[in-house]
C-alpha cells in the first residue's frame, strides 16, 4: 500500500508538469488520493478501550485494511498465522483445566456416598463435601482472574494447575473430614482459576475464523477424557457394596500433575503484552508461534496499540482487572448481568444432576456400586454428538445455539425424572436419557464458555470470565445441598428434578436476549 501511495504521488507530479490542463487536474487528483491513503495508514492500529466517559460499543481492538508504514497490527498477525501446530498444542494444554473441573464434579459426587459411610457424616456434612469444591472454585475464580489481568496470564496458568494437583493428590491421604474438606478446597481454588485463565490465553492466540468452534474443542478435550477416566477409575475401584475412594481421588489427580509439568513451556499471551505496552516481548512470542506453525509473519514489525484519550502507560496498566469496566458501555451493561444469570442457572441444574445421578441410580434400581459406575460411564457417549453439534452450531450463532441447548437440557431432565419414577421406572431408558442429558448439558457449557470469554476486552477478559464463574460456583455450592434436602424423602425427589429442569428452561430467555453475537467478529482489546 505504501508503494502504491508513492507511485500515485509520482504520477501526479508527472501529470502536473505536463502542458495539458486536463493532465494537471488529473495529477492533482492523484496527489489527493495519495494524501488520503497516508492519512488512512496512520489509523491502522489496535485501539485500547478508552478510560474516558465516551466508552461505547466500539471500545477497541479491530483492524482495518490499511497498515502503518513498515508495521502490522496484532489482529493481522494472528489471522496471517492461522491455526497451526502451536494452537493444537495449546488447545490440549488448556483442556486440562476443564478436565480438572469435570473430574472434581464427577468424582466427588461418585465417591461422596462412600466417604459419608466411611467417616459417618451427617446430612449437612455430606452436602458440604460437594459444596466445598464450589466454594474453593468461587474464591479461585475471583483471585486468579484478577491476577491474570493485572500481572499476566502465564503466572496464573502455571500456579493454578500445580495447586489443583497437590490438593487433589493429598486429599487421598486425608486422616479425617476436616483435612479432607481443606484439601478439596485447595484443589478447587486452583481449578477456579484454571478455567478463566485457560480460556483467556487460548482465545488470545486465535484467529477469527472458527474461533468459537476451536473453543468448543477445548471443552471436548477436557470433558470427554475427564468423564471417561473418572468412570473407568470408579468402576475399577468399586466393589459390590463399597468404593475405594482414596484410590479414586489419588489416581484421577495424576493426569493433572503430568499437565502441570507440560504447561511450563506455554508463553505469555502476546495480546496481554501488547495491552501492557511491551511490544517487543509480544513480537518475540509471535515469532516463536510463527516458527512452530512454520508460517511467516507479515512483512514488518508489530505495531503498538494506541490508547484513546491518553498515552500514559501507567493509566493504562491501572485499568487491568478493573471490575467497574465489566459494566462500561451499553453492550457490557446488558451482557454482564445476563452472563451471570446464565452461569448460575446452568451450573445449578448441571451440578445438581451430576451430584444426584449416582444416588438416583443407587436407590431406584438397587444395583451394585460397580453397576452404577458402568451405568454412568455410558453418559460419556452422549458428549460426542452433543459437542459435535455445538462445534458447528456455534459458528452459525452463539446465542441461538446456546438457547437451543437449554431447551434440550430441560427436556432431558424431565424425561430422566419420568424414567426413574414409579411404573415408568426403567434402567435402560434412564441410561439413555442420562446420555442425552450429558450431551445437552455439555453443549450449554461449551457455548457459554465461548460467549463469555469473547464478550470482554483484553484488559478485563480473565476477570470478566472469573467473575461470571463466581455465580457458576455459588450455584454449584447450593445445588448439592438443595438436592440433599429433598433426597431425604424420595417422594420429594421429583420436586428437586423439576426445579433443575425449570432452571434450564428459564435460561432460554437471557440467552436469546444477549445484545451481541460474536460470530466472525474480532475480539476487543
Amino acid at each position: 500500500r505504501e508503494r502504491e501511495r508513492r507511485e500515485r504521488r509520482e504520477r501526479g507530479k508527472m501529470l502536473k508538469s505536463s502542458s495539458g490542463g486536463g493532465e494537471e487536474e488529473l495529477g492533482e487528483s492523484y496527489e489527493v488520493e495519495a494524501d488520503e491513503m497516508e492519512e488512512d495508514s496512520q489509523k491502522d492500529t489496535t485501539v485500547l478501550l478508552s478510560g474516558g466517559n465516551n466508552f461505547s460499543d466500539t471500545y477497541g481492538g479491530g483492524d482495518d485494511e490499511s497498515t502503518l508504514e513498515g508495521k502490522y497490527t496484532f489482529d493481522r498477525a494472528v489471522e496471517h498465522l492461522g491455526f497451526g501446530r502451536f494452537h493444537w498444542q495449546l488447545l490440549f494444554l488448556c483442556g486440562v483445566g476443564y478436565f480438572a473441573e469435570i473430574t472434581e464434579l464427577v468424582i466427588v459426587g461418585f465417591v461422596a456416598p462412600a466417604i459419608e459411610k466411611d467417616m459417618n457424616l451427617s446430612s449437612v456434612e455430606y452436602g458440604l463435601l460437594g459444596s466445598s469444591s464450589f466454594l474453593g472454585m468461587t474464591a479461585g475464580a475471583l483471585f486468579w482472574g484478577y491476577i491474570s489481568d493485572r500481572y499476566g496470564r502465564q503466572i496464573s496458568f502455571s500456579l493454578t494447575v500445580w495447586m489443583t494437583f497437590i490438593g487433589g493428590f493429598l486429599s487421598a491421604f486425608s486422616p479425617n473430614y476436616v483435612v479432607l474438606i481443606l484439601l478439596r478446597f485447595t484443589a478447587a481454588f486452583g481449578i477456579g482459576g484454571m478455567l478463566p485463565v485457560d480460556y483467556t490465553i487460548f482465545l488470545e492466540f486465535l484467529p477469527t475464523e472458527k474461533r468459537g468452534a476451536h473453543i468448543v474443542l477445548v471443552d471436548a478435550v477436557g470433558v470427554i477424557p475427564a468423564l471417561f477416566v473418572s468412570a473407568l477409575v470408579a468402576y475399577a475401584f468399586s466393589g459390590k457394596e463399597n468404593i475405594e475412594w482414596r484410590w479414586v481421588l489419588g489416581i484421577v489427580s495424576i493426569p493433572v500433575g503430568i499437565m502441570a509439568v507440560a504447561r511450563r513451556h506455554v508463553p505469555e499471551s502476546p495480546r496481554y503484552y501488547l495491552a501492557s505496552h511491551q511490544v517487543e516481548k509480544a513480537q518475540e512470542i509471535l515469532e516463536k508461534v510463527a516458527e512452530v506453525n512454520k508460517t511467516p509473519l507479515p512483512v514488518g514489525r508489530l505495531a503498538p496499540m494506541k490508547r484513546e484519550g491518553s498515552s500514559s502507560d501507567s493509566s493504562s496498566s491501572s485499568m487491568h482487572g478493573k471490575i467497574s469496566l465489566l459494566f462500561k458501555g451499553d453492550t457490557l451493561r446488558a451482557t454482564t448481568p445476563r452472563l451471570w444469570l446464565l452461569w448460575f442457572l446452568t451450573q445449578f441444574s448441571s451440578a445438581g444432576m451430576v451430584f444426584a445421578l449416582p444416588k438416583i441410580f443407587d436407590e431406584t434400581f438397587q444395583v451394585s456400586k460397580k453397576r452404577i459406575a458402568l451405568d454412568l460411564l455410558w453418559g460419556v457417549f452422549g458428549l460426542i454428538p452433543g459437542l459435535a453439534i455445538a462445534y458447528f452450531a456455534v459458528e452459525k450463532s452463539r446465542k441461538y445455539s446456546l438457547a437451543g441447548y437449554y431447551l434440550a437440557s430441560g427436556a432431558s431432565v424431565f424425561m430422566l425424572m419420568l424414567t426413574t419414577m414409579g411404573f415408568l421406572s426403567n434402567e435402560v431408558a434412564a441410561i439413555f436419557m442420562s446420555i442425552v442429558l450429558r450431551g445437552a448439558m455439555e453443549g450449554c457449557f461449551a457455548i457459554l464458555n465461548t460467549t463469555s470469554v469473547e464478550a470482554y476486552p483484553t484488559l478485563i477478559r480473565a476477570s470478566g470470565l472469573g467473575n461470571a464463574q463466581i455465580f457458576d460456583h455459588i450455584a454449584g455450592a447450593i445445588s448439592p445441598l438443595f438436592f440433599s434436602i429433598f433426597n431425604d424423602n424420595t417422594k420429594l425427589r421429583p420436586i428437586a428434578l423439576t426445579v433443575y429442569a425449570a432452571a434450564y428452561l428459564l435460561a432460554f430467555l437471557p440467552a436469546v436476549t444477549l445484545p451481541k453475537d460474536y460470530v466472525g467478529q474480532s475480539i476487543k482489546d
